[in-house]
């Protein structure tokens, strides 16, 4: 199971989940509204700016479609410098809080 975490421009926040949405077994996301602080190219001050952090855990089958997916829509044209990040972490394993499920099955709903 992956932890991805991606931080992307606010306005490319609906693009992304809606291609989210339209995958097989879609994922669920949490997005939330963030203040990230980074530099310029060339700069040597932080600046502070606003972004979405998208949260999305996933089965390792979904891993790889869920980051392409990401990576094609939050992308800019032909990209530029504060497009974002996308980070992955393993998870060492999920459990639902209704039943005391454990596994990847409790990332399908």
């Amino acid at each position: 199971m992956k932890e991805i975490k991606a931080y992307i421009r606010e306005a490319m926040v609906d693009q992304v989940v809606d291609a989210l949405g339209k995958l097989p077994g879609p994922p669920g996301v949490t997005v939330l509204d963030v203040q990230a602080y980074g530099h310029r190219p060339g700069g040597d001050t932080l600046e502070r700016t606003r972004m979405a952090k998208l949260e999305v855990d996933v089965s390792d089958d979904s891993f790889d479609r869920v980051v392409d997916t990401v990576l094609k829509h939050a992308r800019t044209q032909a990209g530029h410098p504060g497009d974002g990040k996308v980070l992955v972490s393993e998870l060492a394993g999920a459990y639902r809080i209704s039943d005391g499920a454990f596994g990847e099955q409790v990332l399908d709903g």
